[in-house]
């Protein structure tokens, strides 16, 4: 996916680059800033796409645009996940933690 094929204006270049940066921190598991990646270099693509007008140019951008959003969706729900599954989880008290440790004594 990192392979862009785009053009060699200033914004088909930041947005290879940042899409690039994108699929580095997805293959370390670093998926808040890989997001964030995502989102702006599919925001960049968007404005390439605006100011393409070769049909067969639209079309491949289109493609690549809607890959990186699948992406982009997924690891959003898989944040939301761990977010909610962290919300599960129930805590011990440092409080009654310590309180038991002084029944104890």
């Amino acid at each position: 996916m990192a392979k862009s094929g785009l053009g060699q204006d200033p914004q088909s270049t930041a947005a290879a680059t940042v899409l690039k940066r994108a699929v580095e921190l997805d293959s370390e598991s670093r998926y808040p800033q890989a997001l964030v990646c995502y989102q702006e270099g599919i925001d960049l693509l968007l404005q390439v796409l605006k100011g393409t007008k070769d049909n067969t140019k639209r079309c491949n951008l289109r493609e690549k645009i809607s890959k990186y959003m699948d992406r982009a969706e997924n690891i959003k729900e898989h944040l939301e996940q761990e977010k909610e599954e962290a919300k599960e989880t129930p805590r011990i008290s440092l409080r009654f933690c310590c309180e038991s440790k002084h029944l104890r004594s």
